[in-house]
């Protein structure tokens, strides 16, 4: 059995996926699966803490929604898996 997830990313962000996905001849549902799996396993490792140099790329109400975000979990006010 299989979920859909649905997601907000940034379009420049999405597009350089897609097309480096593309370039490994895979899709960019395949990508996220192999995450998703990969985080899962511990075989890659995702830290909450934040580059002011990583978020040149985004806007700066993707920027104030991600910090609020991190503030949030940090203060553990987040979302449980069930």
């Amino acid at each position: 059995m299989t979920t859909q997830i649905m997601f907000r990313l940034e379009d420049k962000l999405k597009k350089a996926v897609q097309k480096k996905a593309k370039e490994e001849g895979i899709t960019i549902s395949d990508f996220f699966k192999s995450a998703a799996k990969s985080f899962v396993d511990g075989k890659i490792n995702v830290g909450l803490t934040l580059e002011e140099e990583s978020l040149d790329d985004y806007t700066e109400e993707s920027i104030r929604s991600l910090k609020r975000g991190l503030a949030d979990f940090k203060n553990g006010r987040f979302f449980r898996a069930r």
